[in-house]
């Protein structure tokens, strides 16, 4: 035993501090190792990038013309928040400091920018961006490993966190973006209505589809958990199996009508400020999406991709059409890339029929439908690491598949080797993730 002199070490003391359970205790001490030591990669691979190659891609000044990712006067400051703020965190701070006043930024949902605009007068817009996206990263995580805990064991739940933070595109977990706010609050509902607790699993899911549209669709795994489970808060009634509910309607059913508010809201908010409340689906044009149900990504996102592999053929060339200053090979190799995305995408919603709930199985095909049926006819898979981040059911299956195979370091390994170069990228203007 413990002598009433001996002092107990800081972990200790932190641990005695925390209201926690033990298992509690394990899970954020997973989510914080995994989490801290990837950005701690990320951001010296991001610096150094910056220190070795600058802005190789397009200028900051044509993509951030009031100069918001580097607000600082000191070098050293722009360059230490270089690896969080790039590409789209531009129009996110935009809208946290002017508004919606011009139609452009009426595609990026409000919640994200309006937190990151309470927080700035404690600090500056971008530190703010910064904070809100790792703090609600780690909140996220936190209720990931928990969630999974309950269904697969904490294992699992680990080997979850660890492809998640190290997943290509998780640099923008830790940038000013707004998936991590989407994690907490996508993974909060469904947590939530695991437990049965139902009042949290509306109001989650409402304040996700007012952070991305996306959020909206979370409708669709709540009701199909409310009606066939897995969940905690009453047994099944002994209804029979098939497709037949195992839980009957009750009054709480109710509280899923408060999911599609987040949208509503916003439209409301649109129309009253500019008039045009259909802005936040009509702005996507800018990014010359359209409209191309169930296929059209797949479809073109293929096409792109053989066109990719002509293109690298040597000797043969396709490269008509390009922007200027993009680089033929380069493009082939991304449009390929991207389809191998894909395919793992549809390979893990595949096993994962087998081997999770049907609600997470819905949110996971729901997740990826929606980007896939309004593809960038330049680039059809554009973002599609990025959407695919966010859905956690791929990765409980993917860390299901590799434990049995003992092959998660292999996958981890894959993993971080993309993440390192998709830091190089982003941190450089050249690709965002």
């Amino acid at each position: 035993m413990r002598s009433v002199s001996e002092p107990y070490s800081y972990a200790e003391r932190v641990r005695s501090a925390l209201p926690l359970a033990e298992d509690q205790l394990v899970a954020l001490r997973n989510v914080w190792s995994a989490f801290w030591i990837s950005r701690a990669v990320i951001w010296v691979v991001g610096m150094g990038a910056v220190l070795t190659a600058g802005a190789a891609g397009e200028t900051s000044p044509r993509l951030d013309p009031f100069w918001l990712t580097i607000p600082f006067d000191e070098t050293l400051a722009n360059l230490l928040v270089a690896p969080g703020a790039r590409w789209d965190s531009v129009w996110y701070l935009e809208i946290a400091q002017y508004g919606y006043d011009l139609p452009d930024r009426a595609a990026f949902f409000p919640l994200y920018p309006a937190v990151v605009a309470l927080a700035a007068p404690l600090t500056t817009p971008l530190i703010a961006g910064l904070v809100v996206s790792c703090g609600c990263a780690i909140g996220g995580m936190y209720l990931l490993h928990r969630l999974v805990e309950l269904d697969f064991g904490a294992e699992t739940a680990r080997a979850v966190i660890l492809i998640v933070a190290w997943f290509p595109s998780a640099v923008v977990l830790s940038a000013v973006y707004s998936e991590g706010l989407f994690l907490l609050l996508s993974v909060g509902a469904l947590y939530a209505a695991r437990l049965g607790r139902w009042p949290l699993a509306g109001l989650a899911a409402g304040l996700a589809a007012a952070t991305r549209s996306s959020g909206v669709l979370l409708m669709l795994p709540l009701v199909i958990m409310y009606l066939y489970g897995p969940r905690a808060d009453r047994p099944r009634h002994g209804i029979a199996g098939g497709w037949r509910p195992r839980h009957r309607l009750a009054p709480d059913v109710l509280w899923l009508a408060v999911v599609p508010a987040g949208v509503i809201a916003y439209l409301g908010y649109l129309w009253a400020t500019t008039g045009e409340p259909l802005s936040a689906f009509s702005a996507q044009g800018e990014w010359s999406r359209t409209v191309i149900p169930f296929v059209g990504g797949v479809t073109l996102g293929a096409w792109e991709a053989l066109v990719g592999v002509v293109e690298l053929v040597p000797g043969v060339g396709v490269s008509g059409g390009l922007a200027d200053g993009q680089i033929p090979e380069l493009v082939a190799a991304r449009n390929l890339i991207l389809l191998g995305f894909l395919a793992l995408a549809v390979w893990l919603v595949r096993e994962g029929i087998h081997r999770l709930p049907a609600a997470y199985t819905a949110w996971a095909v729901a997740g990826l439908l929606l980007p896939l049926s309004v593809p960038a006819l330049d680039e059809p898979l554009k973002s599609l690491p990025r959407f695919m981040l966010v859905l956690f059911p791929l990765w409980i299956t993917l860390a299901l598949w590799a434990q049995e195979r003992g092959r998660l370091r292999e996958v981890l390994m894959s993993a971080g080797s993309l993440l390192v170069l998709s830091t190089a990228l982003f941190a450089t203007w050249v690709y965002p993730p």
